[in-house]
């Protein structure tokens, strides 16, 4: 069974199979990529949860994900922060991305 994010009202679990879950997950992959010079490609985004920040703050969303990493599956942790729509400003940032030890 995959790492949970510590029970918490905060994080409401989120429908993993939708678009714009695997979309973050896609972008998180990027993002990581081109931070570290890796080549990691996205399989499936399989777990999710969203925390709703206060007004005009967006949404955290913790991603669990599985990437190909020199051809090998490997489970990760991602958390990306997506900024309400109208900002003047990137609308997605990584906060954070490691591997998870299952």
């Amino acid at each position: 069974m995959a790492y949970s994010p510590q029970p918490s009202a905060l994080w409401l679990p989120a429908q993993a199979d939708q678009l714009e879950i695997q979309l973050l997950g896609k972008f998180a992959v990027i993002e990581q990529n081109k931070k570290h010079h890796w080549e990691l490609a996205l399989n499936v985004v399989y777990e999710a949860w969203k925390m709703t920040l206060a007004a005009n703050y967006g949404n955290l969303y913790l991603l669990h994900l599985k990437a190909l990493k020199n051809g090998v599956l490997v489970n990760y942790q991602a958390i990306v922060w997506v900024l309400p729509e109208g900002c003047d400003c990137d609308p997605n940032t990584l906060l954070s991305f490691k591997e998870l030890m299952l």
